[in-house]
C-alpha cells in the first residue's frame, strides 16, 4: 500500500467521524426541541386542568356566591338610594400659560388634602366660600385633557424646544407614555359636592389663586410687551415691503411700456425668481408671523384661560363603578368566594395532616 492510499483512508475515516459528530449534534438538537415542546404541552395541560377545576368549583358554589352577591347588592342599594347623600359633579377646562400648570396642580392637590383632612375651615378660606359650602365638597381633582391629536401637538411643541442631540434620544411612543403634565395644553378640574349650586362659586377663587401670583403677572406683562413690539415691527416691515412691491410693479410696467412687447414680460415672469417675488414671499412669511402674534396676544392675555367653566347646577354622579349597589354586588360575590376557598383549603390541609 503506497502513501497515497494511506492518506485516502485517513481522509475517509476523518469524514466518517465528522458525519457521525454532525448526526449526533442533530439528534441532540432534536431531543432538545422535543423536550421543550413536551414541557410546553405539559404546562398548557396543567393550566387547562386548573382552569377546569376552577370552573367546577364555581359551578358547585355558584348559588351561594350569587346569593351573597344579591344580599351585598341589596344592602349597597339601600345605602346608595336611601341613606347616602346625593352627590353632584361638574368640571372646568382651563388653559394655563407661562408655566403655571405645575402651580395649578399643586393648588388642587392642596384643596384635596384639606377635603381628606376635613379641614373645611381652611378650605373655605382658600376658596372664599362658607364653611358649610366647603363641607359639601367631597372630592376635587385635576387631570390633563388628552387625545391622540393633543399628544401629537404636544410632542411637536416639546421637541421644538430641544436641540438635535436630545431629539435623537426621544421618540413619540416614549413621550406619550411619560408625557409631563406641563406639555398638555388643556386641563380639566373635576369637583364632586353634595351642594349642586356651589360650583359657580369655585371658578374664580381657583383661577385667582394662580392669576394673583406676582411672578406669573410679571412674566405675562413681559410676554405681552414683547408680542406688542413684535407686532409693531412686523406691521412696519410689511408696510415697507408693500411699498417695495408697488415700486417693483411700476418698474416692470415702465419697462414693459418702453419695450412694447408682451413676450418680454412673459419671459421675465417665468424666468428666475424676481425681486418682486422675493419681496412677496417675505411679505407672506411676515403675515403668517403676524397671525401667530395676534393669536398669542389673545390666548396669553390671562395667566389661566377658562375654556369652559363649571355648570350653573351640578349633575348627579351616575358613574356605575361609584354606585354602592354595584360595589355591594361584587363585594358580596368576592367575599363568599374567599370564604368558600378558605374553607376548602382548610379541609385539604386537615386531610393532608390525617394522611401523614
Amino acid at each position: 500500500m503506497d502513501k497515497n492510499d494511506l492518506e485516502d483512508k485517513e481522509q475517509s475515516g476523518q469524514t466518517k467521524e465528522d458525519d457521525l459528530d454532525i448526526a449526533q449534534l442533530f439528534i441532540l438538537i432534536g431531543k432538545g426541541f422535543t423536550g421543550i415542546i413536551n414541557f410546553i404541552a405539559h404546562l398548557l395541560k396543567t393550566i387547562f386542568g386548573w382552569f377546569l377545576l376552577f370552573l367546577i368549583f364555581i359551578r358547585g358554589n355558584l348559588k351561594k356566591m350569587m346569593l351573597a352577591a344579591l344580599i351585598g347588592g341589596s344592602l349597597g342599594a339601600v345605602y346608595q338610594y336611601a341613606l347616602k347623600e346625593v352627590q353632584y359633579e361638574s368640571s372646568m377646562t382651563v388653559e394655563p400659560n407661562f408655566g403655571s400648570t405645575v402651580q395649578l396642580y399643586k393648588n388642587i392637590d392642596y384643596y384635596l388634602s384639606l377635603v381628606k383632612q376635613d379641614d373645611f375651615e381652611s378650605l373655605a378660606s382658600s376658596l372664599n366660600i362658607s364653611k358649610e359650602e366647603a363641607a359639601s365638597i367631597s372630592w376635587i381633582e385635576i387631570e390633563p385633557y388628552s387625545n391622540e391629536n393633543q399628544v401629537l401637538l404636544s410632542f411637536k411643541d416639546f421637541i421644538a424646544e430641544l436641540d438635535s442631540n436630545a431629539v435623537k434620544h426621544l421618540d413619540y411612543k416614549t413621550f406619550s407614555k411619560e408625557q409631563p403634565i406641563e406639555s398638555f395644553k388643556y386641563h380639566v378640574i373635576n369637583i364632586t359636592s353634595k351642594d349642586k349650586y356651589v360650583f359657580t362659586k369655585l371658578a374664580s377663587p381657583i383661577i385667582n389663586s394662580i392669576s394673583s401670583n406676582s411672578y406669573y403677572n410679571k412674566v405675562k406683562a413681559t410676554a405681552n410687551k414683547n408680542l406688542i413690539l413684535k407686532k409693531s415691527a412686523l406691521e412696519s416691515s410689511m408696510i415697507e415691503l408693500d411699498s417695495l412691491r408697488e415700486l417693483y410693479k411700476k418698474v416692470l410696467l415702465t419697462e414693459s411700456a418702453n419695450e412694447n412687447s408682451g413676450t418680454n414680460i412673459f419671459m421675465s415672469e417665468t424666468g428666475s425668481v424676481t425681486k418682486e417675488v422675493d419681496v412677496f414671499d417675505k411679505y407672506l412669511v411676515m403675515n403668517e408671523e403676524l397671525i401667530k402674534v395676534n393669536e398669542k396676544l389673545t390666548t396669553e392675555n390671562e395667566v389661566v384661560n377658562v375654556v369652559s367653566s363649571f355648570n350653573a347646577i351640578g349633575m348627579k354622579v351616575k358613574t356605575w363603578y361609584k354606585n354602592f349597589a354595584v360595589i355591594g354586588f361584587f363585594a358580596g360575590f368576592t367575599l363568599m368566594f374567599l370564604l368558600i376557598s378558605i374553607r376548602k383549603l382548610d379541609q385539604q390541609l386537615v386531610n393532608y395532616k390525617n394522611q401523614h
